[in-house]
């Protein structure tokens, strides 16, 4: 009888422990770097250890920031705290309607409905009847919110949510996930209003930072001296490059881990994670575009015609160029932004006779600016 092809397999290496350490829905037992954010998180749910109403958050950064994961981390452990709270992950992506949102909370709180084939109207009762029975306070989060906020029916949804305290004295909290900065400026007011100012902004990690994110995770994924340390160090590199995103870094080891035990390697060597940037490199620009606002790109525009500007300059020729320009605090914050992203770097420079002066430069190759810019635009 002919041997199983997956037999052979089985004889192979392994440079893996646990491969699921690597795996994006993975939540560790800690989180490195994230200790202000979760901080903030525990203020605004510690209320419900006391069968109190929480605060509704809403968490803003790019992709890869650590903003699922902290979510996730600080609502598991509060339900292993306290039975009076239970958390429901939502992605919005894969739950992209309002119903299907809705009908899905229903079932959480314990009443069988069905995805499809009920009336919005019909589900929302529901809600509002399940929610007044609950024996405990659900704490939503809804990720990859953008995907639904851009229909109209998402803010319904806000709004069926932040308004069920209205009809019932009942408590639910919000994690709101964006990778929009101006994500709550484009809310209806009754929503901003419901929802407060409690905002929390992921900025990208450092170099250093993924270093330790990927060896916190490499200790527990890989076996004892099955990685190379430059393996680890080249992964957070290059991720720091890409904005900083922890999630790609950690997808890298993953990828690149997989190959080793493809070749039969007892090592994941550094080699192997050159040829997975190699067969999926993409220019910075490329990939942090989707979530650039207007503003930035303006401001990116601007450069490519200049390279180095000073930053004064670089102000007045942004406010020309469009409609309703931010004030000169909020072009500070941009300017901040596009540095952690390194697609911009600030320069301090002497000027005869009126002390230092700022220019800001741009830090990716003009012509990518203008490229990918001008398909976004065609």
């Amino acid at each position: 009888m002919a041997e199983n092809i997956f037999a052979k397999s089985s004889r192979l290496f392994h440079v893996f422990k646990d491969e699921r350490m690597l795996y994006p829905e993975f939540v560790p037992e800690k989180l490195v770097h994230r200790d202000k954010e979760i901080d903030e998180l525990v203020y605004a749910f510690n209320p419900v250890v006391s069968g109190k109403k929480p605060l509704n958050v809403v968490l803003l950064g790019m992709p890869g920031t650590g903003k699922t994961v902290t979510a996730k981390y600080v609502l598991n452990q509060l339900h292993e705290y306290s039975d009076r709270a239970k958390p429901l992950y939502i992605n919005c992506f894969e739950f992209n309607t309002r119903n299907a949102i809705l009908a899905m909370l229903v079932n959480f709180l314990g009443s069988p409905i069905p995805r499809r084939g009920v009336a919005t109207d019909e589900v929302y009762t529901e809600l509002l009847s399940v929610l007044e029975k609950a024996s405990f306070i659900p704490l939503i989060i809804l990720d990859e919110i953008d995907q639904l906020v851009s229909k109209e029916e998402g803010e319904k949804l806000l709004y069926d949510l932040l308004r069920t305290i209205e009809f019932k004295k009942t408590h639910l909290g919000l994690i709101i996930i964006s990778n929009d900065f101006g994500f709550t400026s484009k809310l209806d007011a009754r929503i901003k209003s419901s929802l407060g100012n409690q905002t929390i902004v992921f900025h990208p990690y450092s170099p250093k930072q993924l270093k330790d994110i990927l060896w916190e995770r490499a200790e527990k994924a890989f076996l004892q001296g099955a990685i190379e340390e430059d393996a680890v160090n080249v992964a957070a590199a290059h991720s720091a490059k890409l904005g900083g995103d922890a999630r790609l870094a950690i997808d890298l080891l993953l990828k690149a881990g997989r190959l080793a035990e493809k070749h039969n390697e007892k090592t994941l060597k550094l080699s192997y994670v050159k040829k997975i940037i190699d067969s999926s490199s993409q220019h910075p620009l490329e990939r942090i575009l989707p979530f650039l606002n207007d503003s930035e790109k303006i401001v990116l525009k601007i450069l490519a015609q200049r390279e180095e500007i000073e930053s004064t300059e670089l102000f007045n020729q942004y406010s020309h160029s469009i409609s309703k320009p931010l004030t000169q605090r909020h072009f500070l914050s941009l300017i901040a932004r596009l540095e952690e992203l390194n697609l911009v770097k600030s320069l301090i420079v002497e000027r005869s006779n009126k002390g230092r002066g700022k220019n800001i430069l741009l830090n990716v190759p003009k012509e990518s600016v203008f490229e990918q810019l001008n398909q976004k635009s065609e």
